[in-house]
Parts: C-alpha cells; sequence; structure tokens
C-alpha cells in the first residue's frame, strides 16, 4: 500500500513560489532565481524562529556539556537556546577562539573543572521536524514570503486564516506529546476537583 510522504523543503519552497503565482522549481540548487532564493531565507528564518521556542521534540532537559582536554565547554553544533537556570553559577554563552563556549561570569572565566548539565533547544533540518512543524513554518513562511515580494493584503488574509489553523494543529500536537492537563498542572484546579464530598 503507497503512503503519503512527509513536506519536503523543496514542497515547502514551491507552496511559497506559487503563492505569488511563479512556477515550482524541480531543485532548491537553481542559481540566478531570485524569489527562490527569499523563499529558501524566508523558510529558514521562520523555522529557527519556531524552533527556539522549545518543544517536546526539539528539547533535552538535563543535558550533559563536558569541556575539552583544555577546560573549555564548547556549545554544540546546532544548539539554538541553552538555559543553565538549575546551576548554581552564573553562567552565560560567549565568543572564544575556539568557537561560541561557555562562560562562568562568577569567576569570569572560559575554564571548567567539570561537566554542566543544562536545558538545550535544538534546531533541527526542515525535514527532520514533524509534520505539524513543517506544515506551520511553511504557511507561516509562505505568508510573510507573499507580503515581502507582492504585498497583497487579500492573499495575507488566507494566508493568515491558514497559518492560524496550522498553529492550533502544532499546539495541539504540542500538549498531547506533553501529556499536559489543564486540571493536573494547575495545582488550585487538582485540588478543588480532588477533594471528596
Amino acid at each position: 500500500m503507497p503512503m503519503i510522504e512527509v513536506m519536503t523543503e523543496l514542497e515547502a519552497v514551491n507552496e511559497m513560489l506559487m503563492s505569488i503565482g511563479q512556477a515550482p522549481v524541480s531543485t532548491l540548487e537553481v542559481s540566478g532565481i531570485k524569489d527562490v532564493n527569499i523563499a529558501k531565507a524566508e523558510l529558514l528564518k521562520v523555522s529557527r524562529r519556531v524552533q527556539a521556542r522549545g518543544w517536546n521534540w526539539n528539547t533535552d532537559d538535563n543535558y550533559r556539556l563536558a569541556p575539552n582536554a583544555q577546560g573549555i565547554i564548547l556549545i554544540p553544533s546546532g544548539a539554538l537556546r541553552i538555559d543553565y537556570s538549575d546551576s548554581s553559577r552564573n553562567l552565560v554563552e560567549r565568543r572564544h577562539d575556539t568557537g561560541r563556549a561557555l562562560y562562568d561570569r562568577d569567576n569570569q572565566t572560559f575554564v571548567f573543572d567539570g561537566p554542566v548539565t543544562c536545558k538545550i533547544v535544538w534546531g533541527f533540518a526542515f525535514e527532520d521536524l514533524p509534520e505539524t512543524a513543517r506544515n506551520y513554518i511553511a504557511t507561516s513562511a509562505g505568508r510573510k514570503f507573499q507580503s515581502r515580494v507582492i504585498g497583497s493584503p487579500i492573499l495575507d488574509r488566507y494566508g493568515e486564516e491558514d497559518e492560524m489553523k496550522a498553529w492550533m494543529l502544532l499546539e495541539r500536537e504540542e500538549r498531547a506529546s506533553r501529556d499536559t492537563n489543564l486540571f493536573r498542572t494547575n495545582a488550585s484546579l487538582a485540588n478543588f476537583f480532588n477533594r471528596r464530598y
């Protein structure tokens, strides 16, 4: 039985091109087509922004960053955001000679004597995202692309409606994957509904 494949980056860019009346392309490696380059850049920008929010599918809690032989903790490639709030030290990301690295503000040093545990939000390639995330990113990027290239308020309204629907699906999938429940996560409501009469 044939199965439907997930949306590719090429399909997302073609959807964006068709939203402004341009013909689709067969590859993203086409040079000299300005609209293709603008669409690819917009897709990447929106993808980065959406993923930086931090979702269940791109966040690692309690991730250990270990120092290298010189004691420097390099920030892993693809890390969009790192939260050190659980650390007892005042840690930030700074540029080091060897690349992006962890800096201890309290001791004013890049050198660490052991690993640091943190929360990391990763930035994945378009094809590595869940389908609902791809759909939202493509829809949002398409609306921004249309607005930038054509600027039609009528097309923008249609795109805004599609974007809102795609966002609701993405949020619904996130809640389902986190298994969150308003009645369980809110202490006041949980106490109210768990009372015995």
